[in-house]
């Protein structure tokens, strides 16, 4: 009797790999198992470079840049780097402080979240990372959207509507 298939670690990581065939009867994508984290497929040198470029780009945007003004970028760079090899799978502690904490002091509104990450998402496009990778890391920053912000919405608001006259 054939010996069943075990994954070397719990939990079972699975990724799915674009077959190339058009969808139809059969299924598309076809699972392919690894014991890789998505921290291990991109590499703690890569990570970084992607880090280093995406907080050089959030602070030196017009739209969003003023909030890190005064900060340390250092610091900021390691500390993204931290949140992001966590959810990457990285054995990682984040060092500062608490996320909703962090932000409380600024009035970060609904575009300005969008905005990072509209920046984040081209910097993971700059350096070509995995699709699974950027759908992973865009799901997990939206996540993380209540403690940065309680704005819900993405749009800036021009005030109170006023009603049309007849």
């Amino acid at each position: 009797m054939p010996k069943k298939f075990r994954p070397k670690s719990w939990p079972l990581r699975v990724r799915f790999a674009y077959t190339g065939q058009e969808p139809g009867p059969v299924l598309a994508f076809s699972p392919c198992v690894t014991d890789r984290t998505m921290f291990e497929e991109l590499g703690e040198a890569r990570l970084r470079s992607i880090i280093d470029r995406f907080v050089d780009r959030i602070a030196d945007d017009g739209m969003i840049g003023f909030f890190f003004h005064g900060v340390d970028r250092a610091r900021l760079k390691q500390r993204e780097y931290e949140l992001a090899a966590g959810h990457l799978g990285a054995d990682v502690a984040y060092t500062g402080r608490p996320l909703d904490v962090a932000h409380a002091r600024h009035r970060i509104m609904g575009g300005q979240f969008m905005r990072r990450l509209k920046l984040l998402r081209d910097v993971l496009d700059e350096h070509q990372v995995p699709r699974h990778i950027v759908d992973h890391w865009v799901a997990h920053t939206e996540r993380q959207r209540p403690l940065v912000t309680r704005d819900r919405g993405s749009e800036c608001s021009a005030g109170p509507k006023q009603e049309e006259k007849p």
